[in-house]
């Protein structure tokens, strides 16, 4: 698979742009409407009028859940989410395989030799809270070539070798 043209990267690039205005204007929109239904139910809690503001508050509540999933950048902490009980700092390793069909040339972590096919492995350490990252404190690449690769997963159960991303937590107590 050749690299993917200029047009297209801009493409996607704009489309995650208004992905992301679109997400967050929902999440605008139902954190005003959560105000306003929030102030009614707080006025009206004495009396049996207290409908209109609970649908209102439900209704934000939609909005804010879809905002989450429309933006790019919420989905993207989504899909890296840990258990429910994990907080504090967690170490995740994630193993994604390259083609040969890739341009870029990068050096083996262990035997020093150029190939442009092999492991990546992504070590990135995360702070998280219910099990939702919500920062990166760190991150780092390693390249294995083909051989250098298989050498190190003999030991593991190995992975498929299409262009998909694995991923492999090791999860360290919370601190």
């Amino acid at each position: 698979m050749a690299s993917r043209p200029s047009s297209i990267e801009l493409a996607d690039t704009v489309s995650d742009l208004m992905s992301g205005v679109a997400g967050w204007l929902l999440i605008g929109l139902g954190v005003v409407a959560f105000l306003a239904g929030g102030g009614g139910i707080i006025q009206k809690a004495g009396t049996g009028a207290v409908v209109v503001p609970l649908v209102l508050a439900g209704i934000a509540v939609l909005f804010i859940v879809s905002g989450i999933f429309v933006n790019p950048r919420f989905r993207r902490r989504l899909t890296r989410r840990h258990g429910l009980s994990q907080f504090g700092r967690i170490k995740t390793v994630e193993n994604r395989t390259r083609s040969a069909t890739e341009d870029k040339r990068e050096l083996c972590v262990v035997c020093d030799a150029y190939s442009k096919e092999g492991l990546v492995r992504r070590y990135r350490q995360e702070s998280v809270i219910a099990g939702i990252p919500l920062w990166t404190v760190s991150e780092n690449h390693n390249f294995y070539c083909p051989d250098c690769a298989l050498a190190d997963l003999s030991g593991r159960a190995t992975t498929s070798a299409d262009d998909h991303d694995t991923a492999e937590r090791v999860v360290t107590g919370g601190e």
